[in-house]
């Protein structure tokens, strides 16, 4: 199958619940099938050996026999192939939208960038076996703070800036002062996360990277690493602690 169609078939395998498998009727053939539902026709197709290629670059990920899902590589591979070329690297970290920001003069204006890491939430909702918060409010805070790190450390867009913005102080010579400011900022904030993920076992460093920053699921890392179920919760946990300490 050309390139083309091999990607819109990740695009409708990036659907929620949709699922590859393998045609029933095509034998060497897979199907996209949204909602999981097999009955119906396939919105796409491939072939045994496109579903090979995918799964061995990671795409793809099985979730049984002869069926398989996006992986969180995929779901960025997606992300990246269909965003504006301007934004395809910070796209394939988290979806990039359009927003309203309230300007210092108290003017709206629409920006293009990240929407707040939907990751905190998540995590924020893990609960152990009573039903009590699984992290505490250090250890969120945290998770937190690195984020925001990371937001600040990635492209211009992820903040909204304007190259061509006026400067703010009277010392300023011109919109290369603003430029110039972004950049010290997104550099700080890179040293920033160096050096508390460097603090970190790398295990632990690893399940806070994946999670927090490029916002993998812990069932996602557990298989990875060939770790027991549930053991990511609780090296997402161990990592976060010891990152408060930083913080």
């Amino acid at each position: 199958m050309s390139a083309r169609g091999t990607e819109r078939a990740l695009e409708r395998l990036a659907a929620p619940l949709a699922v590859l498998a393998r045609d029933r009727v095509g034998g060497k053939v897979y199907g996209v099938y949204p909602n999981g539902d097999r009955r119906r026709r396939p919105v796409a197709k491939l072939s045994e050996a496109d579903v090979r290629a995918l799964s061995a670059d990671g795409a793809i990920i099985a979730a049984g026999d002869d069926v398989f899902v996006l992986s969180e590589a995929g779901k960025a591979r997606v992300r990246r192939d269909t965003a504006v070329a301007s934004e395809a690297f910070v796209a394939q970290h988290r979806a990039v939208t359009e927003r309203n920001v309230v300007d210092d003069d108290g003017r709206v204006r629409r920006v293009r960038g990240f929407d707040p890491a939907p990751v905190l939430k998540r995590i924020s909702a893990l609960r152990d076996a009573r039903g009590a918060p699984w992290l505490d409010s250090v250890e969120l805070h945290a998770a937190g703070r690195l984020r925001a790190d990371w937001d600040a450390a990635q492209a211009g867009l992820v903040r909204g800036s304007d190259w061509n913005a006026p400067p703010r102080s009277g010392l300023a010579r011109g919109p290369g002062n603003a430029q110039e400011a972004a950049l010290a900022r997104r550099c700080d904030a890179g040293r920033h996360i160096n050096a508390a993920l460097d603090a970190l076992a790398p295990q632990l460093r690893r399940v806070v990277e994946r999670v927090v920053l490029h916002e993998e699921g812990l069932e996602t890392i557990e298989r990875a690493e060939h770790w027991p179920a549930r053991s990511g919760k609780i090296a997402l946990k161990l990592g976060l602690a010891q990152l408060a300490r930083r913080f």
